[in-house]
């Protein structure tokens, strides 16, 4: 692994900018097996250069509002993004997937996501939201196979002793319940942490929450 840097615009993220995103974020009181996973996963993480996302932090990027940053999206923008994602998303029932195996990659160490299928669908109904809003320039990631964060790097180290670590946790999958879209306001941050490194750090605050097959007439 090395350090993780964000990337907006297909270029370093700017420290302190904040940017609009759709998240999933899941529900430890209810997903209790993936409450589980993530602390086995987190202790397997902690002798490595990660930066652990805890609780609140765990995060599934469903789509960012790429064309600008978020201090630029006036009120007014943000409600017609809010109405766009509740006119795309009422029909589109609540869904489980499961969150696993666990894999260290270069950016530190997350859990896949799977079927794709429903999240592919989430994925194209949320751009479409955000393209009848605020036109095509608005998508310009791609944010590839589905998954969930669990921790950033912040410095290099050989990340195949951890992929070990965390293919001995059993059990390796746990199950996500997907009700609801949240639309957050994200910044990243970097901080010193000691002899001269440093580390981007994630925070966000919440805009809207869209409910999945909620009517909102």
């Amino acid at each position: 692994m090395r350090k993780f840097v964000p990337q907006f615009q297909q270029a370093p993220w700017r420290d302190g900018a904040r940017i609009l995103h759709a998240y999933l974020l899941p529900d430890l009181s209810v997903d209790h097996g993936l409450a589980r996973l993530t602390t086995a996963c987190h202790e397997a993480m902690r002798p490595y250069p990660i930066t652990l996302l805890n609780g609140g932090l765990l995060h599934t990027t469903v789509e960012m509002v790429a064309d600008t940053t978020a201090d630029h999206v006036t009120a007014a923008e943000r409600q017609d993004l809010i109405e766009a994602l509740r006119h795309r998303l009422t029909d589109t029932a609540p869904f489980q997937v499961h969150a696993g195996s666990p894999i260290a990659n270069r950016a530190g160490a997350l859990l896949d996501l799977t079927p794709d299928e429903p999240l592919t669908d989430l994925k194209g109904r949320v751009q479409d939201a955000f393209v009848e809003a605020r036109g095509p320039a608005v998508i310009q990631h791609d944010g590839g196979r589905p998954h969930m964060s669990l921790g950033y790097s912040w410095d290099s180290a050989d990340s195949d002793p951890l992929q070990s670590a965390l293919r001995r946790i059993s059990p390796s999958h746990a199950p996500v319940h997907v009700d609801r879209v949240h639309l957050v306001e994200v910044e990243f941050r970097e901080h010193a942490r000691g002899n001269g490194k440093s580390a981007w750090e994630i925070s966000w605050d919440p805009v809207s929450v869209i409910r999945l097959g909620a009517s909102y007439s």
